[in-house]
């Protein structure tokens, strides 16, 4: 059961920021080991399936019918035992990918434990060096976090990879069935420095880097243009400027960049549930996920729904380096590792834009 898999922190009341942080992890582990199982996942071998279709085929109705045409009958048996093959290839990574997660949360769970021990008992201790010696353990744990992410994400992009492979007319497999799994990514790809880590609802809580239509090159957009789009929406000058500071870390003002690591794409990286939702929402218009007025009317459309809590710390923000740090920190949830790098580009902006009218 998943619920062998302990989950819990202990609580850490003398630290309160340091204590909520921990707080939510624990929460997100417990529903994501539930999610994908406690470790003990089985692989389907290909020799278990071995001669499943074949079998399908010895005695009945098929037979009799269609006894006549051998060598239908034949290729059709061949062509199941194929797809039995290349699924069971699938499962046997789909459970990887299940174990991998299970593992890695394990060893976060203990990295957790073993950073907040480190902590020292901060009843007494003055409320400066308190929020520092809190931080400074957040940082670690942000960095565990991190590199488990990443493990996960290296497993899950070898099925994704495998799972392409079926419908590749290059790949080396014999034989093949109609409509099999692949995947039809065109987006070039980004190798930005945003190294985001969104809440998604792809396979693990991570991000989906398989796509449900092929996507064709992106646009090429100002930082004038979006900044004026900003202007009409109700943004001020330095709240549209730290957006746009952001978008630069993301995507360079590319619409079609693309994170093969992620799976994320456009003008802030979408991944796993948030770019099924934009590519819904372009569909839905008739409309290329690549065009910028699409994008940042999807990102208006999150900013004023799911993700409200992120528009209201934005409306906040009275200067640009602000409006940059609370888009990096509530929409995108970045690393915060080039969060100066959004606030430095935020406070250029602002000032190239200044005389540039909605």
């Amino acid at each position: 059961m998943a619920d062998d898999v302990d989950t819990s922190l202990p609580p850490r009341p003398d630290a309160p920021i340091l204590n909520a942080f921990v707080s939510h992890i624990e929460t997100v582990l417990a529903k994501l080991v539930k999610a994908v199982g406690n470790g003990s996942a089985k692989s389907i071998t290909v020799e278990g399936l071995n001669g499943l279709g074949e079998s399908q085929l010895k005695d009945g109705d098929l037979v009799k019918k269609y006894s006549a045409k051998q060598d239908d009958d034949t290729k059709y048996k061949d062509d199941l035992n194929s797809l039995d093959s290349n699924i069971a290839q699938i499962a046997a990574k789909s459970a990887d990918v299940s174990n991998t997660v299970t593992k890695e949360v394990t060893k976060l769970v203990s990295d957790i434990k073993e950073i907040m021990a480190s902590v020292p008992n901060l009843t007494d201790v003055a409320l400066p060096r308190s929020i520092e010696l809190q931080m400074s353990a957040i940082n670690q744990i942000d960095e565990k976090v991190d590199n488990a992410a990443k493990a996960v994400s290296t497993a899950y992009d070898a099925l994704d990879d495998h799972a392409g492979k079926i419908t590749d007319p290059e790949s080396d497999h014999s034989g093949s069935a109609p409509n099999s799994i692949g995947s039809g990514n065109q987006f070039p790809a980004y190798t930005g420095s945003g190294g985001n880590r969104r809440n998604s609802t792809g396979p693990a809580g991570l991000g989906n880097s398989a796509s449900a239509q092929p996507i064709g090159a992106g646009q090429r957009v100002t930082a004038s243009e979006i900044y004026k789009y900003l202007l009409s929406k109700g943004f001020t000058p330095e709240q549209a400027a730290g957006i746009l500071g952001n978008m630069q870390v993301e995507s360079g003002f590319d619409t079609g960049a693309y994170n093969p690591g992620e799976g994320a794409i456009g003008l802030c990286q979408w991944e796993g549930g948030r770019r099924t939702n934009l590519e819904a929402f372009a569909a839905a218009q008739g409309k290329s996920v690549t065009d910028w007025h699409v994008q940042v009317d999807f990102m208006m459309h999150e900013l004023q729904g799911t993700e409200s809590g992120a528009y209201g710390q934005i409306k906040a923000a009275n200067s640009a380096g602000a409006a940059a740090a609370a888009f990096d920190q509530y929409y995108e949830r970045s690393s915060g590792e080039a969060r100066g790098q959004r606030v430095a580009n935020a406070n250029s902006i602002a000032s190239s834009m200044a005389g540039v009218a909605a």
